[in-house]
């Protein structure tokens, strides 16, 4: 892998030798939390790219937590005692541990969420044309990109070696290490011990994919999954209507091999809803207001489902 020396001169290398499973451990630790960060500014390029409107305190407030990560990413993993800065040579170090371990596992860990940084990097750029706007970040972006960019072609490779993609690879997992790591609702998943909260057995876990037909693709199933999982945690005022919508449009595209009824009276109860699932009938959303628009509920769900037909890496 080549990376720029320009910015490789302005981070300090990681420690000389090899990286251990402990310190690859901390490193996807670190950058899952820069990957946050990373999503969070999609919104904000969107806003300059589609209406112009550029927001230079909010640019900046973003750039200098980036920048942050790889400056001090003690501060996030580590512990103050180690001083230690990530580098494109400690993206070279990460990119042969993979290899040399085969740790296929891990690189789908890097190259799996969705943080669209291309999409970012290209928006930086044309945002710093404006006077005073310059991004420190920008340099370790690139080399981010350029990082998961050779990892994904290992995957990619490796995927072909078992006969199979690295697509239905994703595919085959139900919560992703970044969504583990990065989403409060699978946190609290994983650390049922804490809160004396334990599943019973097997058959009384919930599983969004139980109730879509065999040939739908697992992984538009997860984003389904995810995506209700994010209206629960932030349950506003028609969260259960935005719920309901998206099996809604499910049943009609004929997705689900379960009834209507059954599905959402399932999602209801594991979320904790106590509404009547005959309160959400499919008709209620395909209802137009006075203006002759529909219910705001029906155009996010649309919307949940387009962006996964319009997405290359969902597979039919």
């Amino acid at each position: 892998m080549t990376y720029s020396k320009e910015v490789i001169n302005l981070c300090v290398d990681l420690e000389e030798g090899g990286l251990s499973k402990v310190d690859a451990w901390r490193l996807l630790n670190v950058i899952f939390r820069l990957y946050k960060v990373i999503a969070s500014c999609h919104d904000l390029c969107n806003l300059y790219l589609d209406k112009r409107v550029l927001l230079p305190e909010k640019w900046m407030d973003k750039d200098r937590e980036m920048a942050s990560y790889y400056r001090r990413p003690q501060r996030y993993e580590y512990g103050t005692e180690v001083k230690i800065k990530l580098s494109g040579r400690t993206f070279e170090k990460l990119h042969d541990f993979i290899i040399e371990q085969d740790d296929f596992a891990l690189a789908m860990d890097f190259v799996q969420p969705e943080i669209h940084l291309n999409h970012l990097i290209r928006t930086m750029k044309k945002v710093e044309k404006y006077p005073g706007m310059r991004f420190s970040s920008l340099g370790f972006m690139v080399l981010l990109r350029n990082f998961r960019a050779e990892i994904y072609k290992w995957a990619a490779v490796y995927s072909s070696r078992i006969n199979s993609s690295i697509e239905r690879e994703m595919a085959k997992r139900q919560i992703t290490t970044y969504a583990l790591l990065c989403d409060a609702l699978n946190r609290g998943i994983t650390l049922r011990e804490e809160t004396g909260e334990y599943a019973l057995s097997d058959k009384n876990t919930f599983n969004l994919s139980d109730f879509f037909i065999d040939g739908y693709d697992r992984q538009r199933i997860i984003r389904i999954f995810q995506y209700m999982n994010s209206l629960n945690l932030q349950q506003d005022e028609s969260y259960i209507a935005k719920m309901a919508s998206i099996i809604a449009i499910a049943w009609e595209r004929h997705l689900l091999c379960e009834t209507y009824s059954k599905t959402l009276q399932a999602v209801f109860d594991h979320y904790g809803i106590t509404d009547k699932v005959e309160n959400y009938k499919p008709s209620r959303f395909r209802r137009l207001n006075y203006k002759g628009n529909p219910p705001l509920a029906r155009v996010q769900a649309l919307k949940l489902f387009q962006s996964m037909e319009n997405n290359p890496f969902f597979v039919s």
